[in-house]
């Protein structure tokens, strides 16, 4: 009696498990927007889709190499909108300090020439994005060239973009900038072969409201949490009417072979 009784309610509990299980797994489904990204790369295309309120994911790519970006199945297409916007991923270039890394015993004088250059850039660059409401800073410095006929040799010149924050107004040192620039490159001695730009950063972005259709989408993620812990405690009540199934057919056993079993 208790074993039918047990069968049938297992066989009616078996479909609403089935489609509760086939929502939760359709609901979730994720896929992957980019792979094998750089750190800032990845970072920069999370916070992206974050503040425009896509559910995002960042881990490792498979391939263990870099990141990768996961989003909803139901957002992918404004999760593409949000980025193409925005520029992003960025593409990543190679710097000089790249291309001439040292590896080597002996260098030949353009590689060593390319990679002072490389080094008194950063360090430029480094100082002046210390000044207050610099974002980033970039330096280019073109080296005096000697004439081998015994000419007059070219000047020295550089130029400089200064990404400043929203709102900052750094126009006022830019003789200040020229001057640091000038003493620190060797035969540079006209301040005015300094030239500097000034690049405002854009701030944050306002959230764009997306799409009816994306909208009643994202519901899903909601719905999805719901059926989730349906199935978990359709689940767990499965489990309890195993149990008890299984203590009375111990007790129905030990009672007929009159024996007492502890479990």
């Amino acid at each position: 009696m208790d074993d039918s009784r047990f069968r049938c309610a297992t066989a009616r509990l078996r479909p609403a498990l089935a489609v509760a299980a086939c929502l939760l797994l359709a609901a979730c489904t994720k896929v992957t927007m980019y792979g094998d990204l750089e750190e800032r790369q990845a970072n920069e295309v999370f916070a992206a889709l974050l503040s425009a309120n896509v559910d995002a994911e960042k881990r490792t790519s498979l391939s263990k190499t870099g990141w990768e970006i996961r989003v909803d199945r139901a957002e992918f297409a404004h999760a593409m909108q949000v980025l193409q916007a925005r520029g992003l991923p960025r593409q990543q270039y190679v710097s000089m300090c790249d291309v001439f890394k040292k590896e080597g015993i002996a260098s030949s004088s353009v590689e060593e020439n390319a990679r002072y250059l490389c080094s008194r850039q950063q360090e430029l660059a480094r100082t002046l994005a210390a000044y207050p409401g610099v974002v980033d800073a970039r330096v280019h410095i073109a080296m005096a060239q000697r004439d081998p006929l015994g000419g007059e040799d070219s000047d020295s010149s550089a130029s400089v973009v200064i990404f400043q924050q929203p709102g900052a107004n750094l126009e006022n040192l830019q003789t200040r900038i020229k001057t640091v620039v000038k003493d620190g490159i060797e035969g540079l001695k006209d301040i005015n072969k300094v030239s500097v730009e000034f690049v405002p950063m854009p701030g944050a972005p306002a959230v764009q409201p997306r799409q009816a259709t994306p909208a009643a989408m994202s519901a899903a993620n909601a719905t999805s949490i719901g059926v989730g812990l349906g199935v978990l405690a359709v689940l767990g009540l499965v489990w309890a009417a195993w149990g008890r199934f299984r203590q009375r057919r111990l007790r129905h056993s030990a009672a007929e072979t009159g024996r007492l079993w502890n479990g």
